[in-house]
């Protein structure tokens, strides 16, 4: 659907709003079309949580620095906007370190997306009290979910896993992938693998 005066108005600047712009241009274009969007936003800049800085020769990341590339609509969208070719992948030798009591402890190795794969390095870090890693490995007796609902990451993880595993490598992993909060953060939008894994397994 296009107005009839060709002019849209799009509230933010963050990357769903310059998506949504870019999307409603494309739409027009193939539709022979044009139209004008007009992006209202509070800050300075456009770009949202997403910012990029070089700080005395260091790459500071601000917000999200990566996406799931088994979800491919932001690996589409990068290709189309001609930026597909400064995409860097993954490097499988690094390592990953959460920052809690003023220090950092490495994440335990077989840790994929949230969940621990493996159990000794799970069990012999340091980054989880004794408490935390007897709840952690509960969640194999934690019944499926019975409601079809969507619901937050906050929930899901707390639900399976408990809080700590939510403080400790939900909350600080999700926020470098969306920049967002895990308690408002849908589920099934961000992490429809979990819902498909509970469902299944």
């Amino acid at each position: 659907y296009m107005p009839s005066n060709n002019l849209i108005a799009i509230v933010g600047g963050g990357i769903t709003g310059l998506s949504a712009a870019y999307f409603v241009r494309e739409e027009a274009c193939k539709k022979g079309s044009s139209v004008k969007c007009i992006i209202f936003e509070k800050e300075k800049r456009v770009g949202g949580t997403i910012l990029t800085e070089n700080i005395n020769g260091y790459t500071i990341e601000a917000g999200p620095d990566c996406f799931l590339t088994e979800k491919t609509a932001a690996l589409e969208l990068c290709r189309d906007i001609g930026i597909g070719d400064r995409i860097l992948p993954t490097r499988d030798a690094g390592r990953t370190y959460i920052m809690w009591n003023g220090r950092l402890h490495e994440i335990p190795e077989g840790v994929i997306l949230m969940v621990p794969t493996r159990f000794m390095p799970f069990l012999t870090g340091g980054l989880f009290s004794l408490s935390g890693k007897i709840r952690m490995c509960m969640e194999v007796f934690v019944p499926r979910r019975k409601n079809r609902g969507d619901e937050s990451l906050a929930d899901f993880v707390r639900r399976r896993f408990g809080q700590e595993a939510l403080v400790k490598i939900a909350e600080p992993l999700a926020a470098g992938v969306h920049a967002g909060d895990s308690e408002t953060m849908s589920l099934r939008a961000t992490f429809p693998r979990f819902i498909e894994m509970e469902e299944r397994h």
